[in-house]
């Protein structure tokens, strides 16, 4: 990347940070190190010049048709059988004149097997009259056979049709001779016997009722494509239902060597990585949770925590960046405290424990959900969001439902900013009722309250920021009035 974060890592924190996590000792070996190099691929320039020079063709330029003129051909005119290739006549009318040769032919035939004299007859003459007689009969009742097959093979194909339908057919077999192959085609869609289904407008009939007093966000938003307005109802209530297969266990105690304060140091400098390298807020939230899913599967040792959130950084990013940063450049953030191996190690091992299932559902998209479909100010999101990612370090919070958590933090700005309620709008597009959110709102209530730590100030000092319109400055009240 062009520029490098300002803060290298948890290693060029104060004494303090150091001895908690454990660091290992900064090897500054490839500070100076040259930017890599990318050249461009040469291959199809290469083709394409010897291409040139040689004067080489493809086989279809070359192919001995050239002079011979194009087969005129209609839509599938190679695989359908609605009309002869030739002369586009109907297959009905084709299987006519076949009858009418094979009848022709039957009868100037002569039989080709030899006549078989009757046991009787053995040693005995006939006179020659009576021969030509016999063999006349059985060449008629072999040729009225041939016909009768004929005749029974193309009923079962196609209804046989009367003597003056047959000559229309014929007529229009002529006529249809003397036109393009174009004009006598017939589209699917007038030659289908079924009737075509008229369309249903699922819409309608699929849009549940809204209760009273809930605006219809998703209605609104029916014509801009990227709110994809149709299924964000069902996409919502899918994150929902997937909360269950991600509930955290509290795992400091099967930690030896991890502790709350840990975990604490470890998101406080996840958020500055996130802030330097401006990243998105969901990246943030998913590497979070990759780093307390792991810690709930495998024990670790304290000197690898760092690594550990700086890999969560490092595949939320490719989950959910355009452009995400380099390997090197998560080297870099830890002070190059770890090799390259060490790194895509651990990569293989944090995917392989939480069974490389990366759609988790995140607190602060059901944020966003929750602000949209109640048209919240941006200043209200923004205190709400400031809340949000305070929560991250709150250990207690790990097992709590992201959708009540979001919900939570959103009531608890409306009573900071003096508005107690809970409207119908958010209660039905968020599932919980205002009795649901009152312990996690308190609990919120009594994390804000707390005084700041030296080592811990960095969403504070990221919300204090005018772009953020300054909430985290804004006080706080010691009373809940709900």
């Amino acid at each position: 990347m062009s520029s490098r974060p300002s803060t290298r890592g948890l290693a060029a924190r104060s004494q303090n940070t150091k001895s908690v996590l454990g660091l290992k000792k900064a090897q500054n070996e490839n500070l100076s190190r040259p930017p890599l190099s990318r050249k461009p691929s040469t291959t199809n320039l290469l083709r394409d010049t010897t291409n040139k020079v040689l004067g080489l063709k493809r086989k279809a330029e070359t192919s001995n048709d050239e002079n011979k003129v194009a087969k005129k051909r209609s839509a599938f005119g190679d695989i359908t059988n609605a009309f002869d290739k030739n002369k586009g006549s109907k297959p009905l009318v084709q299987k006519e004149r076949v009858l009418k040769n094979v009848t022709n032919n039957v009868l100037k035939a002569k039989p080709s097997k030899p006549l078989s004299r009757a046991p009787s007859l053995v040693g005995k003459t006939k006179p020659k009259v009576a021969i030509k007689e016999e063999k006349a009969e059985i060449s008629k009742s072999e040729e009225l056979k041939d016909i009768s097959f004929c005749e029974s093979l193309l009923s079962s194909q196609e209804p046989t049709l009367s003597s003056q339908e047959s000559t229309k057919t014929e007529a229009d077999a002529n006529k249809t001779d003397l036109l393009d192959d174009s004009a006598a085609y017939i589209t699917a869609s007038e030659g289908s016997p079924l009737p075509l289904k008229p369309q249903v407008d699922t819409k309608v009939q699929l849009k549940p009722q809204l209760p009273d007093g809930v605006d219809d966000y998703d209605q609104e938003m029916e014509n801009d494509l990227y709110a994809v307005a149709t299924y964000a109802q069902d996409i919502f209530k899918y994150y929902k239902e997937r909360e269950a297969k991600f509930l955290i266990s509290k795992y400091i105690d099967t930690q030896p060597e991890v502790s709350k304060s840990m975990r604490g140091i470890l998101v406080d400098w996840m958020v500055e990585v996130q802030e330097s390298f401006e990243l998105n807020h969901e990246t943030l939230y998913l590497a979070v949770k990759i780093v307390d899913l792991y810690l709930s599967k495998t024990i670790i040792k304290r000197d690898q925590l760092q690594l550990l959130g700086s890999t969560a950084l490092f595949i939320a990013c490719k989950f959910d960046e355009r452009t995400p940063p380099y390997a090197d450049d998560f080297l870099y953030i830890c002070d190059d405290a770890y090799k390259r191996k060490e790194l895509l190690a651990m990569e293989i091992r944090v995917l392989k424990a939480i069974g490389f299932d990366l759609g988790v559902p995140l607190s602060y998209r059901f944020l966003r959900r929750y602000a949209r479909c109640a048209k919240v100010s941006m200043e209200d999101l923004t205190l709400t969001r400031f809340i949000l990612e305070m929560s991250l370090m709150d250990y207690d919070l790990i097992d709590a439902s992201d959708s009540a958590l979001a919900a939570a933090a959103l009531f608890f700005t409306r009573v900071i900013k003096g508005e107690p309620t809970w409207p119908p709008t958010l209660q039905y597009y968020s599932g919980y009722a205002m009795e649901d959110l009152y312990h996690l709102v308190h609990h919120l209530h009594n994390m804000i309250l707390q005084p700041p730590k030296d080592h811990l100030k960095t969403i504070r000092n990221k919300y204090s920021h005018k772009v953020f319109f300054e909430v985290a400055l804004i006080p706080i009240p010691e009373l809940l009035n709900i």
